[in-house]
């Protein structure tokens, strides 16, 4: 018979490597259906993520922005945090982050009634990787 894990053992990577590795009592994600909270002993499961705030603890929080990945609980409870940027809240630069919202939003508007294609859909992943930031930065 298993045993329910008593701890997450959390791993936030992104292509440039290991952002933050952590065991800690709960996680809060910004799934693409929605935000959601892990705790131990939660069931496996993959979840897709979309840009957000991606909180690690309840009693010592640490805060990242995130852009989307995906992330996956086994039932040992590790939970493996695949995004393609992550940053610390401590590390983000808010007036950086403001500015390229501003020009962000400002491309995106151009697009109008255009049909949708890669371009796009970059402009609306910086869009959200900079609203994360400003998030992040805010809750921290």
């Amino acid at each position: 018979m298993a045993t329910l894990a008593t701890f997450l053992a959390v791993n936030l990577v992104s292509p440039r490597g290991v952002i933050a590795h952590a065991d800690t009592d709960s996680l809060q994600a910004p799934g693409d259906e929605g935000d959601f909270e892990l705790l131990p002993g939660h069931v496996p499961m993959l979840a897709a993520l979309k840009a957000g705030v991606l909180t690690i603890g309840t009693k010592s929080r640490a805060r990242y922005a995130v852009s989307t990945g995906y992330l996956r609980i086994d039932p040992q409870g590790a939970v493996e945090i695949l995004v393609e940027r992550a940053k610390p809240a401590t590390e983000i630069d808010t007036a950086a982050a403001s500015s390229e919202l501003k020009v962000a939003e400002a491309e995106l508007a151009k697009w109008g009634d255009k049909p949708q294609d890669g371009d796009y859909e970059n402009l609306v992943a910086r869009v959200g990787w900079a609203q994360a930031q400003i998030s992040a930065a805010a809750q921290h």
